[in-house]
């Protein structure tokens, strides 16, 4: 374990200044942009003035050019009960809401006032499957490239940023959990895939006995073999690969049951965002084409943030290509950009929020402003600074690890509720045309 640095001089060592390239506060940035009003409610580059501050984290700012960035989704969700319809949200995020930390309570209660049932889109491999709530998942003998760990492999990344190729007896079995109301069953099935000539493979349902099925060639194209049975609930099902076969490319199944609501976690560990360019856009439409995802969400930042960052520019440049290369992605889709959360470390030998976060957090609204995105201030919504130390250290049962980064289950289940909380506000406001 690392040993780590102690000043026992800090309380009477002066303070630093924070570096000229951080904005002191974010109210400072928000009169500087403030400044440009042209009169109209654009500033000179012409994009949406910043809202007031004191609705930062209590609000989804809407910087869509007509400001009408959740109208559609709440559209759709009222289509759930009117036209029985599936409505699906896509949440591209880091180790901050891997193992669906966070984002299970945010399905699960969404789930229980929108309908739906089961996890959505699911991975073939996990790093934290041992530790999910939402689902029994094991695997073995896949070969797994992600975005982040094998950025340089040229493969087909598939929208979650993970692509797989089965080895000898390489199998996959997702089971069901109890913890959520809602991932206990579902009733449909599929698995998408890529593959030159036809695959074979094995699977089983909880109640059926093995069966050999095909995959058909795609042509280069993404590929869905679809199970719906006729008898509704499922809740096991494997499937397995008895011989290798480099044509064949996976990408991930979903677990769904019909119209309602449902939220894809797309979480990659390590990810700053600048990866999601790897991404190709024309296999992101092909998946949306399939899935038809009403939201997008993207939520990063946390592996940007360090103790010593004193300049920003580069991940505001990174960001930047992102947000752009996203919209190819999901052409005239709603994107809403949630802030960094807060991260604490040790600033002149004393525990505190570090000083990169609120400037991260201030560069993705104002990057959320120049795309025409929704934005979401969870860096204030969750208490500003030093909301970390005090969900870890104030709050029992702790609500954060004493790494001040990551969420416990049970900060997860705060924040998650939050959100769920967040959207409901903001679709009672929308019908009442605030």
């Amino acid at each position: 374990m690392p040993v780590r640095k102690m000043d026992i001089f800090s309380d009477i060592r002066p303070r630093k200044p924070l570096p000229h390239s951080l904005p002191d506060t974010l109210p400072t940035l928000l009169d500087t942009l403030a400044q440009t009003d042209s009169g109209d409610g654009l500033d000179s580059l012409g994009y949406l003035l910043p809202v007031d501050s004191a609705l930062w984290g209590n609000i989804i700012e809407d910087y869509t050019p007509e400001q009408q960035g959740l109208t559609l989704f709440f559209a759709a969700i009222d289509s759930i009960r009117t036209h029985r319809r599936t409505v699906r949200m896509a949440f591209f995020g880091d180790s901050f809401v891997e193992g669906d930390i966070l984002l299970g309570d945010l399905r699960d209660t969404l789930q229980t006032l929108w309908g739906g049932a089961g996890v959505g889109y699911v991975p073939i491999t996990s790093e934290v499957a041992r530790f999910k709530r939402t689902l029994v998942h094991r695997y073995e003998n896949w070969q797994t490239f992600s975005i982040t760990k094998n950025h340089q492999s040229k493969q087909p990344f598939g929208i979650n940023g993970f692509v797989y190729r089965p080895r000898s007896q390489a199998f996959v079995h997702y089971e069901g959990a109890d913890y959520f109301r809602h991932t206990g069953r579902w009733g449909r099935f599929r698995l998408f895939y890529q593959a030159d000539t036809t695959a074979h493979f094995v699977w089983q349902n909880a109640d059926t006995p093995p069966q050999t099925d095909t995959l058909p060639g795609t042509g280069g194209q993404l590929g869905a073999w679809d199970w719906n049975p006729p008898t509704g609930a499922i809740r096991a099902f494997a499937f397995r690969f008895d011989e290798p076969d480099s044509n064949l490319l996976v990408y991930g199944a979903t677990l769904e049951n019909g119209p309602g609501f449902y939220l894809d976690n797309f979480s990659v560990r390590g990810n700053t965002g600048g990866r999601l360019k790897l991404i190709e856009p024309a296999l992101a439409r092909q998946f949306d084409a399939v899935q038809q995802y009403d939201l997008v969400v993207v939520q990063l930042g946390l592996n940007a943030v360090t103790d010593k960052m004193d300049n920003i520019k580069w991940y505001r440049y990174e960001l930047d290509q992102t947000f752009a290369h996203l919209r190819k992605c999901f052409p005239g889709k709603p994107i809403l950009i949630i802030s960094v959360a807060d991260r604490a470390g040790k600033i002149d030998g004393a525990l505190g929020t570090m000083p990169s976060v609120p400037a991260i957090a201030a560069m993705q609204r104002d990057l959320a402003r120049k795309h025409g995105f929704l934005f979401y201030d969870l860096f204030h919504g969750m208490g500003g600074p030093g909301a970390m130390i005090d969900f870890a250290e104030k709050r029992k049962p702790a609500l954060a690890n004493r790494d001040y980064t990551h969420l416990t289950h049970e900060g997860g289940k705060v924040l998650g509720l939050q959100l769920a909380r967040l959207f409901l506000e903001e679709k009672k406001r929308s019908m009442q045309g605030l």
